[in-house]
């Protein structure tokens, strides 16, 4: 009898991963690698937003570690992107989301810093 519940189980974590992924490929281990180093070393083309980057957002969004989607990490920010828009992800900036502290421990950053902020670390690079 515990086999046949163990195997229904496996079934079910199966069936449940499986459509938690919805057709997605799985990462490879090369290609996180490469996204994590990508992470590290990216700053925007702009040297004012690359300092409050720095600054501000850098340390949680260049470390895997800490569960905060990584800077051009678009297979991160995609569904995030689709889910809340970029108005979305703004509000959760300025009002501060999870372990994010309100204002994205950016003070001086205007909406416009974050709009570019946000844009950056989704990967667009405008």
């Amino acid at each position: 009898m515990k086999t046949v519940k163990f195997g229904a189980k496996a079934l079910l974590l199966s069936a449940a991963i499986a459509l938690a992924a919805c057709g997605e490929e799985p990462q490879t281990a090369e290609e996180r690698a490469a996204i994590i180093a990508a992470a590290e070393t990216r700053v925007p083309a702009d040297p004012v937003l690359a300092e409050k980057y720095e600054r501000a957002c850098q340390a949680c969004h260049a470390d895997p570690e800490n569960g905060a989607p990584l800077s051009g990490d678009v297979r991160a920010w995609t569904p995030r992107m689709d889910a809340r828009g970029a108005e979305g992800l703004l509000q959760s900036t300025l009002n501060g989301f999870e372990g994010m502290p309100p204002l994205g421990a950016c003070p001086d950053c205007g909406i416009d810093d974050f709009e570019n902020l946000i844009a950056f670390l989704a990967g667009d690079e405008k």
